[in-house]
């Protein structure tokens, strides 16, 4: 009975219900008290960000092994000769160092500068080196962990050996090799990480070999190189798997080998390091494989809201809730077996290569006359009756299936810090740092006092956190201040700020108001204003961004209607239920009997014959027509043209199409330089150039797939992180709202932290008991008879039909901005603002 109470206790709570009414239900036995549901929120709130800290583990044996190979390669590059110079070495000894014994001196222990001593090529003295760390102490850098090995290189001429090669031999004196990879004072700490390294090394006299040389040389068998470091038994547990190396090496006799038998490989002079790094590739080509990590990445914005008192005093005022909501979202893209190297700045950047190119000229025009297509069959009724059954109503792209599968969303509840403050700021983000995957290696050192120094060394998987463009802004400029931090963590380098699409689309749809909404311009037939007032839309305001979705709902409309014309230009339509002329369609009404694959190309050709006709202008390096002395013409185009590219980004989201989107961004770069959106501007840029130069492969596939959140699981049903977080923020201020009286931090910090908890459980309630969930929107209401009455009073006027004289008095001869800067003079803004950036 407990748990059923428990249960009808969550969903009265969910549902905002009064105190009043747990105590009444309470009294008949059908629910817990109020005060037991405040405890059982607190106990499960506390597992509000569970499946984020799993995501995050599942990042930390590809951590770990990487810390692995670090520890690894510093042994190896540390392999330094120590050596110390005193009277009681061999003659041998004495000799090879005779031409720089006079420069150096043998009771000196300290570290000579001059090039010609010993010490000062390569070698360091018996004295221990001191270093600084990162906090500015001294630390012993060779420590225990120095190799210490003697290896001489020595060169054979063809005239002295039979090998016959021109290149250095190495051959290694007779040294156990363990001593490669010694550690004495670490050794618990490297043991389950230790290199197994098995080698068999035998002395070849010069009576048995035609070598010559006394000291061991190393001859390997031809193994495939795979099996050097082989990792069969326990692949899963990389962190603490050891390298098995397997080396056999065979005596080479004067009487069968005189270093040329194919079966024996002689090893020449190649680095260590080269052979490192193979092995290396195929570590980690391995852990790859095994590591099936979707990612994930972060998005959050300010929320806002006002308490009034009822009773205002003194002290007792209006309270202003300033706090920071946030969520994170798993990746549905597989970036697993991508590359996490971050590239290097580059020292040439191709200016050019931001923008528009051809080919995404091309690209665009295509995908618009998909669009296009898509209008004519929904509103013409030949087309309807002829290509419905072939139109492409969804653009596919490679990761569709991915996109088309429920977004895993976790909200991390409210941070009561205001992203306002720059100091705040980076208390939100130091919070949200806990988040990110990171292994921690630890190196102590003593110095010569005494004295034990740690050095921290911090191995990130960098993700993603996004934004709106102020938000964005004020990340950046919150890492900024940490720069000086003496740890990654502290200058939170997990974070790779990114602004979103939402907010980028609001102001890209603010600026077409700007350019073509005026409010007096209500009798001059086809602007904006005049088809406002046409269909009485009382909710259109005079800046699109304040009422973002009754303007976006009626800009589609006038769009549609502004493609139906000109399409009934082009193809001589007197109406929306004609006939194109026999040019565009020469089987008339019979055209529906044609095969699919004809009626899929002569619609493709039709509306590629459209897109490209004068009424539609959107190729970037096409130069931009000339007036023709009708301004009205000159207004209708540039409002088609530009809506179409509206159009697009709206689609491309739709469907979680990144490339769509990236070239979106790429033409919208002009597009807010012209109108002076300089933040936005420099926020395009910004994400250009870490598409194009700043990221690692798996940051780039991040940046372009996972910037959508699906919340049905269906095709075309994405929609952008920043819209969702405003989703989230509307839930939490409405759960606010019903705290009524009892709005503290810690019931505020409640709730939020419960709703990622209570949602999951009552999803799963209703699975179990076949509940319908009512859908988070309402139907888009049928608007034919206003897109009818707007074509036909467009179509009447001719606004498509070139006709000298005519202008709009509320406008001047517009320019479309997506023109307004020459190619020249957006170089020299990319430019100007590049140095800054970079």
């Amino acid at each position: 009975m407990s748990l059923l109470q428990k249960i009808v206790a969550i969903i009265l709570y969910s549902g905002h219900c009064s105190k009043m009414v747990f105590n009444r239900l309470h009294r008949l036995g059908l629910t817990v008290s109020h005060s037991t549901v405040i405890r059982l929120l607190d106990q499960v709130g506390n597992l509000f960000d569970r499946d984020v800290k799993q995501w995050r583990d599942s990042f930390l044996p590809e951590l770990e092994l990487k810390k692995t190979l670090s520890e690894i390669r510093q042994h190896s590059k540390t392999s330094i000769h120590r050596e110390t110079f005193s009277s009681s070495e061999s003659s041998d000894t004495d000799q090879r160092n005779s031409e720089n014994s006079s420069n150096c001196s043998d009771e000196d222990s300290e570290m000579i500068e001059d090039d010609s001593c010993p010490e000062a090529d390569g070698f360091v003295s018996d004295e221990e080196v001191i270093g600084i760390d990162d906090n500015g102490q001294q630390e012993n850098v060779l420590s225990h962990e120095t190799v210490n090995i003697t290896q001489y290189i020595t060169n054979f001429d063809s005239a002295n050996s039979e090998i016959g090669y021109d290149s250095a031999i190495r051959c290694t004196e007779a040294v156990p090799f363990e001593q490669l990879f010694s550690n004495s004072e670490q050794e618990d700490d490297l043991s389950s990480e230790a290199v197994d390294i098995a080698e068999h090394v035998v002395n070849v006299g010069s009576e048995n070999s035609e070598c010559g040389n006394d000291s061991a040389i190393r001859c390997t068998e031809a193994v495939p190189f795979e099996q050097l470091f082989s990792n069969s038994e326990q692949e899963d547990d990389l962190s603490s798997e050891a390298v098995n190396i397997a080396e056999h090496v065979v005596n080479v006799g004067s009487e069968n080998s005189e270093c040329g038998n194919d079966s024996i490989r002689c090893t020449e002079s190649v680095p260590f390091e080269q052979l490192f790094t193979e092995a290396v590739a195929l570590m980690d080509m391995n852990v790859s494989s095994n590591n099936k990590s979707l990612g994930f990445r972060l998005c959050g914005d300010n929320l806002d809201k006002t308490i009034q008192r009822r009773h205002a005093r003194l002290d007792r005022v209006n309270k202003e809730l300033h706090c920071f909501n946030s969520y994170a979202v798993r990746n549905r893209v597989d970036i697993s077996q991508l590359s996490d190297e971050v590239p290097h700045y580059p020292l040439h950047i191709d200016v050019y290569s931001i923008l528009p190119s051809p080919l995404d000229d091309n690209t665009l025009s295509s995908n618009i006359a998909t669009l296009v297509s898509r209008v004519l069959c929904k509103h013409m009724k030949f087309f309807n009756v002829s290509f419905d059954d072939v139109v492409q109503w969804h653009i596919h792209h490679k990761y569709y299936k991915e996109m088309s599968q429920k977004s895993q969303v976790v909200p991390l509840g409210i941070i009561l810090k205001n992203e306002n403050k720059i100091d705040e700021m980076t208390e939100i983000l130091t919070d949200l740092h806990q988040y990110v995957p990171c292994v921690t290696q630890e190196e102590s050192a003593s110095l010569s006092t005494g004295q034990v120094v740690t050095k921290k060394t911090e191995y990130m998987h960098r993700i993603l956190i996004g934004g709106d463009q102020l938000t964005v802004a004020r990340m950046r400029s919150a890492i900024n201040i940490k720069n000086n931090s003496w740890t990654a963590t502290g200058r939170l380098e997990g974070f790779i700020p990114v602004a979103e699409d939402w907010h980028t689309k609001a102001i890209y749809l603010d600026l077409i108001w700007r350019y073509f909404y005026a409010t007096s311009s209500s009798n001059q037939t086809g602007t904006l204003y005049h088809l406002k007032n046409l269909l009485n839309r009382t909710s259109i305001p005079k800046k699109a961004k304040k009422q973002y979705d009754a303007c976006h709902d009626f800009f589609v409309l006038v769009v549609e209607a502004y493609i139906l014309v000109a399409a009934m230009t082009e193809l001589k339509m007197d109406n929306l239920d004609g006939i194109p002329d026999k040019t565009f369609a020469p089987q008339g009404n019979d055209t529906w009997m044609m095969p699919d694959e004809d009626r899929k190309q002569l619609l493709h050709s039709i509306c590629n014959k459209l897109v490209n006709s004068p009424c539609f202008h959107l190729r970037y390096n096409k130069p931009f027509p000339g007036s023709n002395g009708d301004e009205v013409y000159i207004y209708s185009r540039d409002l088609l043209s530009l809506g179409c590219l509206y159009l697009e980004y709206v689609d491309s989201i739709k469907e979680g199409d990144g490339d769509r989107v990236l070239r979106c961004w790429r033409y919208l770069l002009p597009i807010f330089v012209a109108s002076g959106r300089k933040n936005y501007a420099i926020e395009s840029l910004e994400l250009l150039y870490q598409h194009d130069y700043l990221l690692s492969e798996r940051e780039k596939v991040e940046l372009l797939w996972s910037r959508f959140i699906n919340t049905h699981g269906k095709m075309g049903k994405n929609i952008p992180n920043d819209l969702h977080c405003e989703h989230l923020n509307r839930i939490c201020k409405d759960a606010i709202q019903a705290l009524k009286s009892n709005k503290g931090e810690r019931a505020i910090l409640r709730v939020s932290k419960a709703l990622g908890v209570i949602v999951p459980i009552l999803s799963n309630y209703d699975d179990d008991h076949n509940v319908k969930v009512e859908p988070g929107r309402h139907n888009i209401a049928e608007y034919g008879k206003d897109l009818r009455a707007v074509v036909g009073k467009l179509n009447d006027y001719g606004i498509f039909t070139p006709t000298k004289g005519r202008k709009h008095m509320s406008f001047q001869v517009p320019k479309n901005p997506l023109f307004s800067k020459t190619r020249d003079e957006m170089k020299d803004w990319i430019i100007n603002h590049t140095k800054v950036k970079l």
